[in-house]
């Protein structure tokens, strides 16, 4: 049997750029309902500055963020601020077997190596795990997710490229990851891909390695109506900016 046929069937999203409400929504639905295994891709209307589960709103220039036109949002998921704008952002929601068995970590651990792999090929320089150095993007004290590594973060040149971050509920898990192809102003210092990625190829590498085979599909009616349940809660401030 090849490995092909034995992966198991999954569903591929490829969005258009919405709001964060809406992109945050539309996350939660999915592991909300848990219909199937599914990788989304997708971007941001317009510079969107999303916030860790716990994270202190405060402590970030969110004013200077709106001043030129972005948006803030919470995320579901923990971890620090990041800037979504020349950036794509995949989800991952499955069970907790195989490859993404054995809690969030060894989970990150099989994604991101598959990642790190193509990004090398796409980026035509080498992309790693981080591991236990320090990087030069890293800055003490910041509430940026890029200026705070952690060992498991991809890295290009020796600046941080792209990170994940979980949540978990009844046997399945949610990644996030944010994807830097151009480096925001607010982090100049980061690493950035440079290009466009070639998503068939990432999907494919996700896939081998998670041992899905990822085929386009679409947002059931049921998901739908459960974002649309709770993408108010995202797009109300006192939900955002809570201490």
């Amino acid at each position: 049997m090849s490995a092909e046929i034995a992966r198991a069937p999954a569903r591929r999203l490829d969005d258009e750029a919405l709001d964060g409400a809406e992109n945050m929504a539309r996350d939660e639905a999915l592991l909300a309902l848990r219909e199937a295994p599914s990788l989304r891709f997708y971007r941001w209307a317009r510079p969107t500055l999303s916030l860790g589960w716990f994270q202190n709103a405060p402590a970030l220039p969110l004013d200077a963020v709106r001043a030129r036109g972005g948006a803030i949002v919470r995320r579901m998921t923990g971890g620090k601020a990041i800037l979504h704008e020349h950036e794509l952002t995949y989800s991952l929601c499955a069970p907790e077997r195989g490859a993404l068995g054995g809690g969030p970590g060894k989970a990150m651990r099989a994604i991101h190596d598959a990642l790190a792999t193509e990004l090398s090929q796409q980026a035509g320089a080498p992309v790693a795990v981080r591991g236990a150095p320090r990087l030069s993007s890293d800055r003490a004290g910041s509430a940026w997710c890029f200026e705070d590594s952690s060992p498991l973060d991809l890295t290009l040149g020796d600046r941080k490229l792209l990170g994940s971050a979980a949540r978990r509920r009844e046997g399945w898990i949610l990644f996030h990851g944010s994807l830097v192809l151009e480096r925001p102003r607010e982090n100049p210092g980061i690493a950035a891909l440079g290009r466009e990625p070639d998503r068939d190829a990432l999907a494919e590498a996700l896939g081998a390695a998670l041992g899905y085979a990822f085929v386009p599909g679409a947002w059931s009616e049921a998901e739908r109506q459960a974002t649309s349940r709770v993408r108010a809660k995202y797009a109300d401030p006192a939900f955002t900016l809570r201490r």
